[in-house]
């Protein structure tokens, strides 16, 4: 019984003192998905570039790509997070648009360029 309870003890210890990978914080929390650009123009950065990070993963999967690195990945998510923000800046007739929608338009357009 001793062992047991030293076992469990040791994994909530050692779980508890993981910390999580600063690299990866930037992509962690996205919550726009399936919100519109009125959520989009009061939401935070840090939220607005994690749902970028979700959209440009799953814009690539489709294109049968992937990435090579967190690097290229965050690249493209801040390019589509500016794309959606300069995009929508002072223009109400996209507030009631998703934004999965106004980021697939500024995929394509990333993608011409």
């Amino acid at each position: 019984m001793k062992k047991i309870l030293y076992i469990i003890i040791t994994f909530i210890s050692i779980s508890c003192n993981q910390k999580s990978d600063p690299e990866l914080e930037w992509m962690k929390n996205g919550t726009l998905h399936k919100k519109t650009i009125t959520d989009w123009k009061i939401a935070s950065d840090e939220n607005k570039l994690a749902t970028c990070a979700d959209f440009m993963a799953n814009l690539k999967k489709t294109d049968h790509q992937k990435y090579m690195s967190l690097k290229e990945m965050k690249y493209d998510a801040i390019n589509l997070k500016t794309c959606i923000d300069e995009g929508t800046r002072n223009n109400n007739y996209a507030d009631n648009m998703k934004i999965a929608e106004v980021a697939v338009l500024c995929y394509i357009f990333m993608k011409s360029e």
